[in-house]
């Protein structure tokens, strides 16, 4: 039997021409410096131990891992992480909101999920003190909360903008509402300013 039975199947060539494409890709810089500092310090040596041709040791060893920890969390970057990996978007909004004689006004916070491109987003709510909040509960329904802190803090995962967010207030003011919404899409971070008056 010759070593040629043995001979794996030609690689496709529109396989071939990723791999060299992901071959000549260079890593992000900070990425780089990123993957060296979570290296260990070296450790001093005596003298008596090698001295110098232990530090030469270690930069050898610096200059292979580098680029095995580079290419690493490149591979993880192009896997998916591409939310985490891009800057947030960031938008502000002012609203003024006109108050009952009596009760809550409430409204809809229009967040911008369309950045998510229907793939499931992580919420953080922040309001503060006396917003109430109206949170879809996953099962058609909503649960509300009273923020009766100085700022409260919510979190819903596996949003898909399928009910809105509302908030409501009672007494006039100005209220400021943020909100953070990240998916392997997008970041997007949302401030709402609302100016509440009573005619």
């Amino acid at each position: 039997m010759s070593g040629h039975d043995h001979d794996l199947p030609p690689i496709p060539p529109e396989l071939a021409a990723r791999m060299r494409a992901l071959r000549s890709m260079s890593p992000p810089d900070t990425l780089v410096e990123r993957a060296l500092g979570d290296l260990p310090e070296q450790r001093e040596r005596p003298a008596a131990e090698g001295g110098k041709r232990a530090s030469g040791r270690w930069g050898w060893g610096a200059l292979v891992a580098a680029p095995a920890l580079a290419a690493l969390a490149l591979a993880v970057v192009m896997a998916g992480d591409r939310g985490a990996s891009s800057p947030a978007i960031q938008r502000s909004e002012e609203r003024a909101v006109a108050l009952l004689d009596d009760g809550h006004a409430w409204m809809h916070l229009d967040l911008w999920t369309h950045r998510h491109a229907d793939e499931p987003a992580v919420i953080h709510l922040e309001v503060p003190e006396h917003v109430r909040v109206r949170l879809p509960d996953g099962e058609g329904g909503a649960l509300e909360q009273h923020c009766q802190k100085e700022r409260c803090s919510h979190r819903l995962t596996r949003y898909r903008g399928e009910a809105p967010l509302s908030v409501a207030v009672a007494q006039p003011g100005r209220y400021e509402i943020h909100v953070r919404h990240e998916s392997i899409e997008a970041r997007v971070r949302e401030r709402f300013v609302l100016t509440a008056v009573r005619d």
